[in-house]
């Protein structure tokens, strides 16, 4: 599982960089971790393959679930 440590690595780092430049924009949630990124956007993926049952199903469903989060994530909703 080399491979797969890497690109773990990877990732959290990437989400690391992301988070950091959402935390000076003052558009994230201060109380987010990097740590926390990869256990949701896991989250998102196992739920997608339960929930979807054919691929059409799988993209809808993911974008509903990944705007869900992202909303989540924000400090103040885009319609205040």
């Amino acid at each position: 599982m080399p491979c797969t440590t890497e690109l773990k690595k990877s990732l959290t780092s990437a989400g690391a960089t992301l988070l950091a430049r959402a935390r000076d924009a003052e558009v994230v949630r201060p109380d987010l971790a990097a740590a926390d990124l990869v256990p949701l956007m896991c989250g998102i993926a196992h739920a997608v393959s339960v929930r979807g049952s054919v691929p059409a199903d799988r993209v809808d469903t993911v974008h509903r679930y990944l705007a869900a989060l992202l909303e989540g994530l924000r400090t103040t909703p885009p319609s205040a």
